[in-house]
Order: structure tokens, then sequence, then C-alpha cells
């Protein structure tokens, strides 16, 4: 099966137990008209993300760069979640698919909030993220799970997990293996749960913080 996708308006709903979860356990792939909310929702889940402190530690802009990846890459493949009462979403891309996002309007304005929150800084900051991220990033084809999370008022109630076993069931259909990176230890756990191991590490510099790389072998859901 191929990438999850919405066909004129009908919701391809992704059951993650059984007939009697809560319906924030219900995860289906997000429509155009909803990736502001998937936006908000990892804004809300990242407000205390290590790396994103380091690179901004402005909440209030992190809306908007996440916005500014969906709409450029993450949106037009498939693979952005979000669950039916709409307190988590995740970013994945399928296999075969660049995670360098392509040139869009909306990646102008998240630079420009970044300078205008922190500046030269930020900006310089930004390079070396992605810099590092971009040297670990495996070559063969797999998944990418590039932002996943529940708003903060809203963890704790396995939305996460949730989120993970639908793009990992998508991944699984076609027999692919899966990587992320992981911006905070204590998640890592989470991951690992799911198959995911820790393949490479990196410390940003000037104080920052980790970030692990985790890399999940392929599997076959037949």
């Amino acid at each position: 099966m191929g990438p999850l996708c919405l066909n004129e308006g009908i919701l391809n709903i992704i059951p993650t137990s059984n007939i009697d979860q809560p319906a924030e356990h219900d995860i289906y792939v997000a429509g155009d008209a909803e990736i502001a909310q998937v936006c908000k929702l990892l804004a809300s889940a990242f407000t205390d993300d290590p790396v994103l402190g380091w690179l901004s530690g402005q909440p209030k802009i992190y809306d908007e760069l996440f916005r500014s990846q969906a709409e450029a890459l993450y949106k037009h493949h498939g693979q952005v979640y979000i669950n039916r009462e709409q307190t988590g979403a995740a970013m994945w891309l399928p296999a075969g698919v660049s995670a360098k996002p392509p040139f869009h309007w909306r990646m102008l304005t998240g630079m420009w909030s970044l300078a205008c929150t922190g500046g030269l800084k930020s900006l310089r900051r930004g390079g070396i993220l992605q810099k590092i991220m971009a040297e670990h990033h495996p070559n063969e084809p797999h998944f990418y799970l590039h932002a996943i999370g529940a708003s903060i008022e809203n963890q704790g109630r396995g939305i996460g997990s949730a989120l993970i076993k639908a793009g990992l069931d998508a991944c699984d259909q076609q027999g692919m293996p899966a990587y992320l990176e992981s911006t905070n230890e204590k998640n890592n756990p989470l991951y690992e749960r799911y198959g995911f191991e820790v393949v490479g590490e990196a410390t940003l510099p000037e104080g920052g913080p980790g970030m692990w790389f985790m890399h999940r072998e392929a599997r076959t859901n037949r």
C-alpha cells in the first residue's frame, strides 16, 4: 500500500488499538486545511525542546518555523498526521523523498522570524543545525520522522505513541527502514520501544544540547 492520503475530503482513519479506543487515539492524514493546526500543535509540543531552545529560545515563533517546513515540503507527501481530537500531530516523509525543503516563500518568513528574535546568532545556528542533520541523515531510502508530539497540556495520554504507530504502519507496509533525530534524550526510550536504535550522537556547539540519531530496521506488515 502506498502513502495514506485524503480523497475528496474523506478521512482515512488509521486505527491504533481496538474499536473502543478514545478519539484522541484515532489518527488520520491531515488535509491542507489542517496544516495550520498541525503546526500549532507541534509548536506547543516543542515549547521546552532543548534544540529549539538553543536555536531560538522564542516559542512564539515555533509555529512559523514548523509552518514554513510543512508548506514547503511535508504537506505534499501524504504523511502528515493528526488525531481526531486535534491535540497531537506528526510530520513524516515517505521513502525516496529528500528531507531538504525546496524553496518556498514560507521559508523566508521562517528565516525572518529567526532573525527578528535571535538576530544573526540564530540564523548562524540554524545553518549549523542543518549541516549536522545533513551529515547524519542516511542515504538509503527510508521513512523520516521529522517532528512528533502532543500539545503541552495533552502530553502523557499516549497520543505520541499512537502517532508513531500510524507512521510506522505506513512504513512497514512498504518494508522500509525509518529514521529520526531525537532532540531530547528523555524521549529516546519511547522511540526504542518502537524499534529505533541510537546510531549516532552529536553535541551542538556554543554550549548547546545533544542530539541522537535513531534508525529502525526495515520490517514488513503483512
